[in-house]
């Protein structure tokens, strides 16, 4: 499915997208990161990261399972960002993602609206995604959206 505004174009992962796939992926750790608490960061982060990459490649060369979908957001012909949905009793909207440099042009829009569109097509009636409480801008594009709040984590560290 194809999608143009503003020079950005969707389209669905390929066999030579993997290595962006994962490098996208990864780029969404880091995010999220440097996001959290020092505490939390206590890992040795390369462990992390190879776990990231092995699942995202699992997860790539699963993609034709008729369960994932993974839509990648073109801009200017690069590849910038993009989303990850499941399919099982209910839709699951796994991973939005857009690089720093194209924030603010309506990509996570666009992918956020056609990963549910793909969780319609699937026969799903109900769709759960994650946010990081910090992470206001995602937030404020899935209750804009449409999406409820209906859990909330939280975490305290024992001194």
């Amino acid at each position: 499915m194809k999608h143009n505004k503003q020079s950005i174009t969707l389209r669905e992962a390929r066999e030579n997208d993997k290595e962006i796939f994962v490098e996208l992926t990864s780029a969404l750790s880091r995010f999220n990161r440097q996001h959290h608490d020092e505490k939390s960061t206590y890992d040795d982060y390369s462990q992390v990261l190879e776990a990231i990459k092995s699942q995202a490649l699992k997860t790539f060369e699963n993609r034709d399972d008729g369960r994932t979908y993974i839509i990648l957001a073109e801009y200017h012909q690069d590849i910038v960002g993009y989303g990850l949905a499941r399919t099982g009793q209910i839709g699951l909207i796994d991973e939005l993602f857009v690089s720093a440099s194209v924030r603010g042009k309506g990509i996570g829009h666009m992918l956020l609206d056609d990963c549910m569109e793909w969780l319609k097509r699937t026969n799903i009636q109900r769709v759960k995604l994650h946010a990081y409480s910090w992470n206001d801008s995602a937030k404020w594009i899935y209750e804009r959206k449409g999406f409820k709040a209906y859990a909330i984590s939280y975490e305290k560290w024992l001194e």
